[in-house]
């Protein structure tokens, strides 16, 4: 089910309200209904479309409490400045789930968020579970029917799970066996949490990835150049963080904590390499759980993630 932007979520200091030099994220916000918006004539701006969804997190026997993610974030990213990076900015709600099946929320998901990418220059997908990641493929497909399409993950397991039904373990296999004009990537993959099998589905679908202790203070040459050639190689780059490949010292607030995690600063520092190519028209954030952070901590560096990444 569809819900549009709630503005009472927009606040912060309020510094100035005829400077723009000093205006906040909650002063610049824009709210539209996706299901009235026409196609522009040209991409412009930011997007902003959560998805409040943990069935899949559920399903996949994870904690739940990752559908108050979005909201959460949206707080925390209220506050921060607006540095003008951006001509437009609007949050176009969130989607809950109401079906019967996961699948037709990540349907529904999918052709609302495809709007967003058509008419904007980035859009941002906030989870929510990881789920977000097929739902965000779809989005994407409809886009760019027949591009090829680069999937980078930054996270810390496959999320290549065999199942009978969507869930949030298993995005990136339905992919793979829905389309054979894309490819995947995972950075931080975590090696006390994919069983064999799941290295197993690695090697025999050509999955590039990169462990977690590879990526422990820096971001290698060699690591860089692979993800460079990754992006060279399609037309299309899907770009989705799940947050629990971030330490749990850093991002307490997600659905399976991470032991051994990476530092938020190596998370942007791969995003740097990706995020400012033109092919790289959606970003999605995972996993975000309120129930569990602290402080705020996890939606801050997530709203602090967006803020860096706004082209």
């Amino acid at each position: 089910m569809y819900k549009l932007g709630e503005p009472n979520l927009w606040t912060g200091r309020l510094d100035s309200e005829t400077d723009r030099r000093q205006f906040r994220h909650f002063q610049t916000v824009k709210f539209e209904d996706l299901t009235q918006v026409t196609k522009s004539k040209q991409p412009n701006g930011v997007g902003m479309l959560g998805y409040a969804v943990d069935k899949g997190v559920e399903l996949n026997k994870g904690r739940v409490g990752a559908k108050e993610g979005p909201n959460a974030i949206k707080q925390a990213f209220a506050g921060l400045p607006d540095l003008n990076q951006c001509e437009t900015f609007v949050d176009y709600g969130n989607v809950e789930h109401t079906h019967e099946q996961l699948i037709d929320t990540q349907k529904e998901f999918a052709e609302l968020a495809s709007k967003s990418i058509v008419n904007h220059k980035q859009t941002f997908l906030l989870g929510g579970g990881h789920d977000i990641a097929y739902a965000q493929y779809l989005a994407l497909r409809q886009v760019y029917p027949k591009q090829s399409i680069g999937v980078i993950n930054i996270d810390a397991h496959f999320d290549t799970r065999d199942e009978e039904e969507s869930t949030s373990g298993t995005s990136f296999r339905q992919i793979l066996e829905d389309d054979d004009n894309t490819d995947y990537m995972v950075l931080g993959i975590s090696q006390g949490g994919n069983t064999q099998s799941l290295f197993d589905y690695a090697k025999e679908k050509d999955i590039k990835y990169v462990f977690s202790d590879e990526l422990l203070h820096h971001v290698s040459p060699p690591i860089k150049d692979m993800i460079e050639r990754f992006i060279h190689d399609h037309d299309v780059i899907m770009l989705t963080i799940c947050m629990d490949v971030v330490d749990s010292a850093f991002a307490p607030g997600v659905s399976a904590p991470a032991v051994l995690g990476l530092y938020p600063h190596i998370v942007f520092e791969l995003a740097k390499r990706i995020v400012p190519s033109d092919k790289v028209t959606s970003i999605s954030i995972a996993e975000m759980n309120p129930t569990y952070d602290t402080d705020n901590r996890t939606a801050k560096l997530i709203a602090n993630l967006v803020h860096h990444f706004l082209k």
